[in-house]
Parts: C-alpha cells; structure tokens; sequence
C-alpha cells in the first residue's frame, strides 16, 4: 500500500506543466455520458482558449454516417 501512496502523493511539478483536459457530455441516447482527453502543455484559465476536438458522431448516434464529423 505504502507505492499507492507514494504514486497519489507524487510531486511532478518540477518535471512538466503538462495537464489532461477531458471533455464529457451526454450521448446521442440521452442516457450515457461519453468524453475525451488530450495532453496539453499547460492550465488554460479560459474554456475558450481550449483547442476544438472532433468525434464521430455516427458512432454515438449523434450525427448521420454520411457527415459525421462533431466537433466539441
């Protein structure tokens, strides 16, 4: 138990400024959450500021097969 607490207790402060962003919203049924994450190279304070990521929609029922792309 003792790595556990070693590894969630874990400084990384003075290695990277790097963070994971997680986008969540509700799936095409209405009924299940979906997300997605990406690397970025440090806080953005500003949700505007964040890149634009894109998912299949066809997939989550979000969008028709023949224009799929959704962009978040």
């Amino acid at each position: 138990m003792s790595l556990l607490s070693d590894l969630i207790n874990l400084n990384l402060s003075d290695t990277t400024e790097k963070i994971i962003a997680e986008y969540i919203w509700i799936g095409g049924s209405g009924m299940d959450l979906r997300s997605k994450a990406r690397t970025l190279n440090g806080v953005v304070s500003d949700p505007h500021k964040l890149p634009k990521w894109n998912y299949d929609g066809s997939s989550t029922g979000q969008a028709p097969g023949e224009d799929s792309e959704v962009i978040l």
